[in-house]
């Protein structure tokens, strides 16, 4: 990028005298050969001096040297044309004096206005021979300054909003502290301690911002386009796995109804053999009590309970066993035969039979 100091703004004005009017013409030369005329005027002494006459790089302004013959001190001076209000001005005295044969005004070196240099890494730079650059009217465009948190040097643009040739806003900050990046804007600001990013369309409507396909999202270097693909795999996974689990809840339904008719059975099964096993008990007690009787009488009773309780009948299907047994001078022998299983509610059961001489015994057992 170029600095081009002189402004596409710069005119090129001509001086003639009208001898119809008697006054002088200050006159407008444009680029394409045609000319307008701007105003005339009289000199105050009614001639002037072209030689000594200049334009002001400095302020825009036409000053031109009055002779000074015949005239008095007040009326004495420049003659001086302001284009940015097509008037003129009679007696200006800024820098006017007499006896030197050429008067150089407005005097500037431009080093001290821009210059080459060579900064400290040996690159060119143009160097700016002032901290401010200023408008016409007063207002900064361009100052140095310093940031009030760290004390660093910073560049301080003069105006809230940046626009580019054709108008539209390049850069600009809004009253509520937002910054917005181009004219249908991009929109970062920090509210409640995070820094929001959205963007807005022509209407300030917040609109959607596409990560365009070539690039990448990262959030703490992890892509979000990845971590969006790897979630959809494992989303069709587990929609695959909740199909089957779904097939399972329904055989399972379908086996705990079975279960319950089951349990229903086995319900009815245990009432009758809890029947079954108060009937065995009374008769048990029957014949112990029988038993009882007979061993008070009888030692060959007693051989014979010695001869039943010499053998163990199988837990699990049928099982037969054979015992001896002697008291005192009697001596018995003893069969016995049993039956085992396992209820449809996983409960264990067992029944026995059991044979001595006069003594005989059955039971039942049943584990829960």
């Amino acid at each position: 990028m170029s600095l081009n100091i002189i402004s596409e703004g710069a005119n090129t004005y001509a001086i003639k005298y009208n001898s119809e009017i008697s006054k002088n013409e200050i006159w407008l030369i444009k680029s394409d050969g045609t000319y307008d005329k701007l105003i005339d005027f009289t000199f105050p002494s009614g001639f002037w001096t072209p030689a000594t006459s200049y334009a002001s790089d400095k302020d825009g302004k036409l000053y031109l040297k009055d002779s000074g013959s015949g005239i008095s001190e007040e009326e004495k001076g420049w003659v001086v044309y302001d284009p940015s209000t097509n008037t003129i001005s009679t007696g200006v005295k800024d820098g006017y004096n007499e006896g030197f044969q050429k008067v150089f005004s407005d005097v500037l070196k431009i080093d001290s206005l821009i210059k080459n240099e060579t900064d400290s890494s040996g690159d060119k730079s143009s160097v700016i021979g002032t901290d401010e650059l200023v408008a016409s009217t007063g207002t900064t465009i361009i100052a140095n300054g310093t940031d009030s948190k760290d004390g660093t040097a910073t560049t301080v643009i003069g105006s809230n909003d940046i626009v580019g040739s054709d108008g539209d806003t390049l850069i600009s900050k809004e009253s509520d502290g937002s910054v917005h990046i181009g004219e249908n804007s991009l929109v970062t600001v920090e509210t409640d301690g995070v820094q929001q990013l959205y963007a807005t369309n022509a209407s300030d409507e917040m609109i959607n911002i596409n990560i365009k396909k070539g690039t990448d999202l990262l959030i703490d270097g992890v892509s979000v386009s990845g971590s969006l693909n790897t979630n959809a795999t494992n989303i069709t996974a587990n929609k695959t796995a909740i199909a089957s689990n779904t097939t399972g809840i329904a055989t399972n339904k379908t086996a705990i109804a079975s279960n319950t008719t089951g349990v229903a059975t086995n319900t009815t099964s245990i009432g009758a053999i809890s029947t079954d096993l108060s009937t065995f008990k009374t008769s048990t007690n029957n014949q112990m009590q029988a038993l009882e009787r007979e061993m008070n009488s009888y030692s060959s009773g007693i051989a014979s309970a010695i001869a039943m309780s010499q053998f163990s009948l199988a837990q699990d299907g049928f099982s037969v066993g054979m015992g001896r047994g002697s008291f005192k001078s009697e001596n018995e022998t003893a069969f016995g035969i049993g039956y085992g299983g396992k209820f449809t509610n996983g409960s264990m059961f067992q029944i026995q039979a059991s044979k001595s001489g006069d003594a005989s015994g059955v039971g039942l057992t049943i584990t829960f």
